[in-house]
């Protein structure tokens, strides 16, 4: 009777401790994804900058491309805060928008 119920209670100790270790790997694996996904955004951005700054003369027919693609995109998004009725623009908006016509 005694060694069935230690035996038992050993079961039950490596379940709880198995449910245990794979709840915190798979907390520490979603953890990660997350850390890898905001590295990715961030180089995707930068490359996106450097891409933008970058004179045509210097880039390759894909190059230039992705370069339109990534202005139209800016453009896209910067429109409707340019368009606002009622609101002036600030002195950085004006100068924003200055910028990305004459690129």
């Amino acid at each position: 009777m005694f060694d069935s119920q230690v035996q038992i209670t050993r079961q039950m100790i490596s379940a709880i401790t198995l449910l245990f270790g794979l709840s915190i790997g798979w907390l520490l694996s979603c953890r990660r994804q997350a850390k890898i996904e905001r590295q990715r955004e961030k180089k995707k951005f930068s490359e996106e900058i450097e891409l933008r700054a970058t004179p045509d003369s210097y880039l390759s027919e894909f190059d230039l491309i992705r370069k339109r693609y990534y202005e139209a995109k800016f453009k896209k998004i910067t429109e409707p805060m340019i368009n606002r009725k009622g609101i002036s623009m600030t002195e950085e908006e004006i100068n924003l928008r200055k910028g990305s016509k004459n690129a």
